[in-house]
């Protein structure tokens, strides 16, 4: 529920009777990890944009790509509506391209969708259109701050003033909280409020519940003074899911004995599906973990998170839910983790506490690894799985790859 990095208070709670108290304190390597100067991020108050703008009046356009857009066979001379203020004009056609006009004139606007600005259409030559954004001065309230906008005769500038201690979320850096302003720098750190400090912590314990939610557990239930295998991965990232198909057939094996963890990379190298798509993964550990495997299995063959999410009967409103509201905290848990074990890419795996290497990442060789780390191993460690190495990727079959592949 806190985030913490280690399973102390599960392994301290997990011992107590219903009705006891204690008082539990944690150093910063159980609690929130080290803190990382690295996590520092100083960036521009203020970003700018051109206000001039030169567009080609002639343009080619795959013939295919024509056809499918404006549902019919291009026409010489022919005027077409697209989502512009203007018409686009048939110049010539042959087997390949379709060449066009922008018939462009003086004075036409279209919107851009930033704080009312608009983009006008100032001069037409024959080979260029020249376009001005126009608008006026102003300044919009967020949700974390301000943002104000200004222009001069070549720029708009955007100037943003965030409220101090808030968390903010600003382009390709992580959620950090504003911890310095000045007259044109924003200073953010992304670590934990309480990295670096020790937490004491006072326990009552009312009841107890074999399920554990929001623990990053994976599996449900937390098994204290059993192995832990956590294995760190990107989403699309072919070498992770050649790591997640080596780990799901130990997984189904151990999970009544051992505790296998999917956890995240802190960063992201294939695009926003792969942002979207840990989100939606962490979430079904945090909130629908009895779903996990089964939504996991499917993924890897490739099939679409949608099919997915129905095969493996996960409640997709409480999924949608948690993505808009929860992920990003659930994600913060396995940021912290990142920190502590200095994860630098997809996938790292870490057995007990220490980064192992894992290669093969064949289903027998995880098995081994964690069947290795018991003090007395329960029978299902007698059992052989395949040998084969996973092919990267959503591809099927076993790799022919030699040495252990990464992203990052």
């Amino acid at each position: 529920q806190f985030g913490f990095v280690s399973s102390k208070i599960d392994d301290i709670v997990s011992s107590m009777p219903v009705g006891q108290e204690k008082t539990i304190t944690l150093n910063e390597t159980e609690a929130y990890g080290s803190y990382n100067p690295a996590l520092i991020y100083e960036i521009n108050r203020t970003e700018e944009m051109k206000r001039r703008n030169e567009l080609n009046k002639t343009f080619l356009m795959p013939k295919d790509s024509f056809v499918s857009y404006f549902k019919e066979q291009p026409i010489v001379d022919h005027e077409y509506s697209a989502s512009l203020p203007w018409k686009l004009k048939v110049v010539s056609v042959n087997n390949t391209s379709v060449k066009i006009n922008h018939e462009a004139k003086i004075g036409d606007v279209m919107p851009t969708g930033m704080l009312g600005l608009t983009r006008k259409v100032v001069q037409v030559t024959n080979n260029k259109i020249v376009t001005m954004i126009e608008g006026s001065e102003t300044s919009r309230p967020l949700e974390y701050g301000t943002l104000n906008m200004t222009l001069d005769d070549n720029y708009v500038y955007f100037t943003l003033t965030p409220l101090m201690n808030t968390s903010i979320k600003i382009g390709s850096y992580p959620k950090s909280r504003v911890i310095n302003l000045t007259s044109d720098k924003i200073i953010l750190d992304a670590n934990p409020k309480y990295a670096g400090k020790s937490i004491t912590v006072w326990i009552k314990l009312g009841d107890k519940k074999a399920e554990s939610l929001g623990s990053g557990n994976g599996g449900c239930i937390y098994h204290p003074n059993k192995p832990t295998l956590q294995f760190f991965i990107m989403s699309y990232c072919p070498y992770g899911l050649q790591m997640l198909k080596g780990v799901l057939p130990v997984w189904k094996l151990l999970k009544d004995d051992a505790n296998i963890q999917l956890r995240f990379v802190s960063y992201t190298m294939h695009g926003p599906k792969e942002d979207k798509e840990n989100k939606r993964m962490v979430c079904i550990r945090e909130e629908q973990c009895n779903k996990l495997l089964d939504y996991l299995n499917c993924y890897v063959t490739g099939a679409g998170y949608s099919t997915c999410l129905k095969q493996a009967g996960v409640d997709e409103s409480k999924l949608d839910a948690c993505m808009n509201s929860k992920a990003d905290q659930y994600l913060a848990m396995d940021k912290q983790l990142n920190s502590k074990y200095g994860v630098k890419g997809s996938p790292t795996v870490v057995l007990n506490d220490k980064v192992i290497k894992m290669w093969p990442r064949s289903p027998e060789n995880i098995k081994e690894k964690i069947c290795g780390a018991f003090s007395s191993q329960p029978k299902e460690c007698q059992q052989t799985l395949s040998t084969q190495n996973p092919a990267p990727g959503f591809s099927q079959g076993a790799s022919s790859g030699g040495s252990a592949g990464k992203c990052g």
